[in-house]
């Protein structure tokens, strides 16, 4: 049974008159009945939210629900930790109390010599962790069709305890890194209504996509065609940023040099095979407001669609430079 800290000011007065009798009277009776509100603190409790109150720890009962509630709501300071214990002594209750605007001494109080609070947790094991983090990575996959997320390893350094409750997590990924190699992931658990617990993994990952490789081993200057190419799943680690994954932007060009088997291609491998050879006769075509002029010409280098070349005017033996159009035109631009 809790020992009675403290009486009010009126007992003690009483108590100290020539009325001793009265004072005996009042004192044979439960402070209570002396219409003070009654705070008895319990000795042990288990307290479920991030701060501790005192209607959480004490029996309060008094005539003004008003003043009942304020004393219920006084806070006391944070709970301990989920799984661990914290020990409340009677001096800081007072204190907290006094900083509410309450007078203890207007309290039937009885606060025992310590107050031992505990904190009930659940274990979040670390295959449970595990599980949540792969599932986030794994909707990070299905987000990209084109692209698959390979977890090789996931190392939860422990188990998480929260309090006892429902609980969320979420899985974080650091902003502009992909999702390749050793990737720092953090785990955010939170318990309703205001508990939240952050922690730290690590995920070992490939992120595959496709890219157009290579099938057989290609010469210098090898036209492409559906048959040389193919796509294929490759770990994105390690992969230049301008790979190409489409075949169709490689088919129909030529290799610039020799590549092996399994090549991840890129634009600078590649290039349209010339239209135009050094020395080929040509026309010479420029267009300006309706006028047409056309001229033979002769290809002092060679030259892809699209290319600009020089050209030697045949005419006045001036060398210009003009636009590849096919394997027998070129055009001057204005």
């Amino acid at each position: 049974m809790a020992t009675t800290y403290f009486l009010s000011r009126r007992l003690r007065r009483l108590a100290g008159s020539t009325l001793i009798w009265v004072g005996a009277a009042l004192l044979s009776q439960p402070l209570g009945a002396a219409g003070l509100t009654s705070v008895r603190v319990y000795d042990r409790a288990e307290v479920a939210a991030d701060q501790i109150l005192l209607g959480g720890i004490a029996q309060i009962d008094g005539g003004d629900a008003a003043f009942v509630r304020k004393l219920e709501g006084v806070i006391l300071g944070r709970s301990p930790l989920p799984g661990k214990t914290r020990t409340l002594e009677p001096a800081m209750l007072l204190s907290r109390l006094k900083q509410s605007g309450i007078d203890p001494e207007k309290l039937d109080l009885q606060i025992p010599p310590e107050v031992v609070l505990s904190r009930e947790a659940v274990t979040i094991e670390r295959d449970q962790i595990e599980q949540i983090v792969r599932t986030f990575l794994q909707q990070q996959g299905d987000r990209k069709p084109s692209e698959a997320i390979v977890v090789k390893d996931i190392r939860v350094p422990e188990p998480v305890q929260l309090p006892k409750g429902p609980f969320s997590a979420r899985v974080s990924a650091p902003k502009n890194s992909e999702l390749a190699g050793n990737v720092p992931l953090q785990v955010t658990f939170n318990v309703e209504p205001d508990f939240e617990r952050r922690m730290w993994v690590t995920a070992t990952l490939e992120q595959r996509v496709n890219v157009v490789v290579v099938r057989r081993p290609l010469g210098r200057f090898k036209p492409i065609d559906a048959n040389d190419v193919e796509l294929k799943a490759v770990d994105v680690a390690g992969l230049p940023a301008d790979r190409i994954d489409d075949p169709e932007v490689a088919i129909g060009k030529r290799t610039r040099r020799a590549l092996d088997s399994g090549t991840v291609l890129r634009p600078d491998l590649l290039e349209f095979p010339p239209l135009v050879k050094r020395g080929d006769r040509v026309r010479i075509i420029a267009e300006s407001a309706g006028l047409r002029i056309s001229a033979f010409g002769q290809a002092k280098q060679k030259g892809a669609q699209g290319e600009l070349i020089p050209v030697m005017n045949l005419d006045s033996n001036k060398v210009i430079h003009a636009r590849v159009v096919d394997s027998q035109t070129v055009r001057i631009e204005f």
